[in-house]
C-alpha cells in the first residue's frame, strides 16, 4: 500500500484536500514494529506521532506504585502519540505492538506545519480527541458500577473495534485473565467469578486464545442496560 493510500484510510485525513495528502506523504517516515515492541513509552518526552496503517497496539498506564492498567486497544487505521506532540510534554501512557504493526511517523515540527497549511487536519484531530474523551467518560461511569457491567461494556466495545478494523475473528478478544484484571482494575478472584457467571449465561467462553464472545448482540444490549446484569 502506498503512503497516499494509507493516509486516505486514516480518520485524521478525512475530507482533506489532495494537496494535504501529498504534503504528508512526502515527509512521513515508515516504521515497523514486531509484537511486544514499544512504540511509545510513558513519562518520556514525545516529539512524534504514529499513523497506524496495519496491526493493533495496546495502551497502558502505570501508577506511581508501578501497577499497570490497560486503557484499551487501538487498531489501524488510527493515530497514537498525538497528545504529547500537541502539548510538548511527556507521554501519558505507553503503547505496545500486540501484532506486527506498521506506521507512518510524523515529527512535531512537520505536523505543526501541516496543521497551519491545512486547517481541516486540526478539525479532524479535534473530532478524534473528542471521541476518545467521550469513550473514556462512558467507561469511567460503567467502571463505577459492578464488575460484570464493566466487563460487558469493555467486551462490547472491543468487539465493535475489531469489526470496524476488519479482523478475521472479531468475536475472539485477545485478553488473558491478567489482561482483564488490568483492564477493569479488579482482583483475580472477582474476574474469575464474573467470567464464570458470564459463561453460564451463554455470553462468552474463555479459551487459550482469549475471550470468545458467543452472543455479541446480547452482550451489547446488556452493556447498555447494566441493571439487567444483576
Amino acid at each position: 500500500m502506498s503512503h497516499l493510500d494509507a493516509l486516505r484510510r486514516s480518520p485524521l485525513f478525512v475530507r482533506v484536500p489532495e494537496e494535504a495528502l501529498r504534503d504528508t506523504a512526502r515527509i512521513v517516515i515508515e516504521r515497523q514494529f514486531q509484537p511486544g515492541t514499544l512504540l511509545l513509552e510513558q513519562d518520556v518526552t514525545g516529539d512524534t506521532l504514529h499513523i497506524l496503517t496495519h496491526g493493533m497496539v495496546r495502551v497502558t498506564r502505570a501508577s506511581v506504585a508501578g501497577r499497570e492498567r490497560i486503557l484499551g486497544d487501538i487498531y489501524a487505521p488510527s493515530v497514537v502519540g498525538e497528545t504529547a506532540v500537541l502539548d510538548q510534554g511527556e507521554r501519558s501512557a505507553s503503547v505496545r505492538a500486540m501484532t506486527e504493526v506498521r506506521t507512518l511517523m510524523l515529527h512535531r515540527e512537520h505536523f505543526e506545519q501541516l496543521l497551519q497549511r491545512h486547517p481541516r487536519l486540526l478539525w479532524n484531530l479535534t473530532v478524534m480527541l473528542a471521541q476518545r474523551v467521550t469513550a473514556l467518560n462512558d467507561e469511567l461511569i460503567v467502571l463505577g458500577q459492578d464488575t460484570q457491567a464493566a466487563l460487558a461494556h469493555v467486551f462490547a466495545g472491543m468487539y465493535r473495534q475489531r469489526l470496524a478494523a476488519g479482523m478475521p475473528d472479531a468475536p475472539v478478544l485477545p485478553l488473558s485473565t491478567a489482561d482483564v484484571m488490568a483492564r477493569v482494575s479488579a482482583s483475580r478472584e472477582t474476574v474469575t467469578r464474573v467470567l464464570r457467571r458470564m459463561e453460564q449465561q451463554g455470553l462468552l467462553k474463555t479459551t487459550p486464545a482469549g475471550v470468545r464472545l458467543l452472543d455479541p448482540a446480547l452482550l451489547e444490549e446488556l452493556s447498555l442496560n447494566s441493571d439487567d446484569l444483576d
